[in-house]
């Protein structure tokens, strides 16, 4: 009996020494608390020193493996990074492991890496594309690089679109960029490529971001550099096509133990041109009147953007940090056109347009951040708060002669206009986050936001007398003050299950605004509650990732949208905000299927009530058309986007793109009715070849099908682009010569039908043009952004 227990004693003792316990783990970096990918992991006997096992760290920083019950201890190394020693473990259990990882100071010898990284992945609700492994950010500026993502493009304006749709939030390392319009394009163009980590695309965006926009979000990780000191860039370039551009920039990092100070100056001088041709015919029973307008626009901007922005580590868990941005930007514009008009096939009369333009654009933005981690990062905390100034003006000065055809004599005095449109914008927003991890798969986040926004707007018309004496008109002219607050708080669970992810949430906005016409003593006032719930799920496999989410968008009209009076364009066309203009609501659907980290498939959908749209309204006794916004139609898209990326040799790397789209929609609008299915797909292939000597080579080709939307129809648009580039100075200095849209079928085209009016409108903007840029790269310190101001849903409603 006693030799039996003995016996049981031994095995069950060998048992336990033998049994397997579960270990997870993540990697971070110590000073940003960053996911570090590829780090080696690796498990050593505490009594032996011999190694049993090791692994290494995901996308997400994540690792995990089965460990035999009995002391040991770990060593974790990544270039760049001091090697990490932990403690002994005495595990009995399953548990969770939590590395830090501090950055090394010393300078290495460059190291070439040929081992290749997978392109995509998903984490919640992002699709995470790494532009490093893709190949797609070196020798392209942003722009440039987020056109080559999947589902995205440029339109002939270089905006840039997510499966067709403009409405995007731009973020910078998780934060609005501060910049909106032409000034964000700008900083786009400025932001080397190459600097570029990765960037997240967030198609159906969970209750932590702002419900605005019907696009999703667009987040721009840029590289960390892992040296303390100094650091910058500098940039110039020189573009032609039928006008000359150039712009310059510098950017300075500065990082010691404690602070991170940045700052830089950009410059931009841009001339452009755009030839605009619009063919107007009106039948009714009384004949068909034609309308040829010629114009061509010759605006010439200059901008200039100054930043400084510092962050102080307070201790190990708390940062504080701050931003200060001005921006400067003016334009100088001339207009001329010629309108003739026809009656049937008789050539009856003409008119001539002279327009100048001068518009001055200044923007100060600041924002002071503060940020808590617990060491275990089971508590995160983030606190804002942003206040944004704008003062802008714009002075337009307008010109028609109405000559007869016959005798080339006016029938009509000259009409001659001045505009003035001074405008005041103050945004003050405020923002707390709140994450807790309860366990390690359950974690909750929550958060509150409060903007408050007013608009100071000025729209005075003056017209010239017969004494030559520019008189005021009071019922073209408007004083329009909008006041808004909008309070918002969200709730996210977020499950994780061995290779599943759940996530749930609620975001709440409530808006409260009131629009004042200090000129005829009115006022629209109103307030909402809206509820915009999200979901998303996730399935990684070893080769292959789903994603199936759901979310709730809404678009705001912009602020001046709702100014009822009108601004004047010219004889023939004016345009008018509508007092009554509501919100459009859209549900988001999206499936995506990852296989091997490279290739994506979406299907997804997108319902629109009420959705914000033109409408024009042509008069046939005065020949003028009014252009306004009025929420025109319900709108059901559907669609499909692919993209995928190989080497086809070694020194030949291909990515393909291309998205389908179904789209259908319905308008009851008695002016404006229409009932219109379409189908529409683009696909580009973005071809680049590695030569010998640092030299390589790019081609561009894309194609965009024409289309139905609503009562316009949009024409087909191709072309393509080739470029070289070349490195010097062990790779400092970068010299990119490119010519962009060479075919020059690069231009906005389309056709407008509404009842008995028939409006074809070309825009041939000078897309086809040739660049020559250099950078410079100084200095061996560490790149680092400090936090920018959250104001990008306010802003895009200016």
């Amino acid at each position: 009996m006693k030799k039996t227990i003995t016996i049981i004693a031994i095995m069950f003792t060998f048992w336990m020494n033998a049994q397997e316990i579960n270990i997870s783990g993540n990697v971070q970096s110590q000073k940003e608390n960053e996911p570090l990918i590829n780090v080696g992991v690796a498990f050593y006997d505490a009594t032996t020193n011999d190694i049993i096992t090791y692994a290494y760290s995901d996308f997400d920083g994540m690792f995990k493996i089965k460990l035999t019950a009995k002391p040991f201890y770990i060593k974790a190394s990544l270039l760049g990074f001091k090697t990490y020693k932990s403690e002994v473990f005495k595990l009995s259990k399953s548990t969770t492991i939590n590395i830090k990882m501090q950055q090394s100071n010393e300078i290495l010898d460059e190291v070439v890496i040929t081992a290749k990284k997978k392109i995509i992945r998903m984490s919640g609700d992002k699709m995470i594309v790494d532009v490093v492994s893709a190949g797609i950010g070196d020798g392209n500026n942003g722009i440039e690089t987020l056109s080559k993502l999947p589902g995205m493009r440029m339109d002939k304006d270089e905006n840039i679109l997510f499966r067709g749709d403009g409405n995007l939030q731009i973020l910078i390392n998780g934060k609005p960029s501060l910049l909106t319009g032409n000034e964000l394009k700008q900083y786009l163009k400025s932001l080397n490529g190459d600097v570029i980590k990765s960037v997240e695309i967030i198609a159906n965006p969970s209750a932590k971001y702002a419900a605005s926009g019907t696009g999703g979000i667009i987040n721009i990780i840029l590289k960390h550099n892992t040296r303390t000191g100094l650091t910058g860039t500098a940039f110039t370039s020189f573009g032609y096509a039928e006008t000359f551009k150039q712009g310059n920039g510098i950017s300075l990092f500065n990082n010691t133990k404690k602070w991170n100070i940045n700052a830089g100056i950009y410059t931009n001088y841009n001339e452009s041109v755009n030839h605009r041709k619009v063919v107007q015919v009106a039948t009714n029973t009384n004949g068909i009147k034609r309308l040829e307008q010629k114009n061509d626009w010759y605006p010439i901007g200059r901008s200039y953007l100054a930043k400084i922005g510092a962050a102080y580590q307070l201790s190990k868990k708390a940062n504080i940090g701050g931003t200060i941005q001005y921006n400067l930007g003016n334009s100088d514009e001339k207009t001329t056109g010629r309108t003739d008009e026809f009656f049937n096939i008789n050539f009856t009369k003409y008119t001539l347009l002279n327009t100048t333009l001068k518009s001055s654009n200044n923007t100060l933005t600041s924002t002071m951040y503060y940020s808590f981690a617990t060491d275990s990062l089971k508590t995160k905390i983030d606190a804002q708060i942003s206040y944004a100034n704008y003062d802008n003006k714009i002075t337009r000065t307008t010109k028609n002669q109405f000559l007869d055809a016959v005798t080339n004599l006016n029938y009509l005095p000259d009409n001659d206009v001045i505009n003035k449109n001074p405008t005041l914008y103050q945004i003050l927003n405020s923002k707390i986050d709140v994450s807790h991890k309860f366990s390690n798969k359950f974690t909750i986040e929550t958060g509150l936001k409060h903007s408050y926004v007013a608009n100071n707007y000025d729209l005075i018309l003056k017209e010239k007398n017969e004494q030559n004496e520019y008189i005021l008109d009071p019922l073209r002219s408007n004083k329009l003050l909008y006041k808004e607050n909008i309070t918002a708080f969200y709730g996210i669970g977020n499950y994780q299950l061995e290779k599943w992810n759940f996530q749930a949430g609620l975001r709440v906005e409530h808006i409260n605004y009131k629009a004042t016409s200090v000129t005829d003593n009115t006022a629209n006032n109103g307030k909402n509650t809206s509820f915009f719930p999200s979901l998303s799920i996730n399935r990684t496999l070893e080769k292959n990732q789903y994603k199936l989410a759901y979310s709730r968008r809404i678009q705001r009209p912009r602020y001046l949208d709702l100014n009822p009076f009108f601004k004047y364009v010219d004889t023939y066309n004016i345009e008018v905000g509508n007092p009554n203009l509501k919100p459009q609501y859209t549900n988001v659907f999206d499936f995506t299927w990852v296989h091997n980290r490279k290739t994506s498939i979406s299907i997804y959908s997108k319902l629109t009530t009420d959705m914000i749209d033109h409408i024009f309204d042509y008069d046939q006794n005065t020949q003028i058309t009014t252009l306004y916004k009025g929420n025109v139609a319900s709108a059901t898209f559907v669609g499909a986007s692919f993209n995928t990326n190989f080497e086809a040799t070694k020194w030949w790397n291909v990515q393909l793109n291309g998205d389908f789209s179904f789209n259908h929609l319905k308008s009851d609008i008695l002016s404006n009715s229409y009932n219109i299915k379409s189908n529409s797909f683009n696909a580009s292939i973005d071809q680049n070849f590695k030569l010998k000597k640092d030299w390589s080579f790019s081609w561009n080709t894309y194609y965009q099908s024409a289309g139905n939307y609503g009562n316009i129809h949009q024409f087909a648009v191709y072309d393509m682009s080739i470029g070289v580039k070349k490195y010097f100075l062990h790779k400092k200095l970068r010299l990119n010569l490119k010519a962009y849209d060479i075919l020059q079928n690069s231009m906005w085209h389309s056709t407008i039908t509404q009842n008995n009016v028939v409006t074809d409108w070309v825009n041939r903007s000078e897309t086809r043009r040739i660049s020559l840029s250099l950078h410079y790269n100084f200095g061996n310190g560490k790149k680092k952004r400090v936090k920018e101001a959250t104001l990008q849903e306010e802003e895009r409603r200016l």
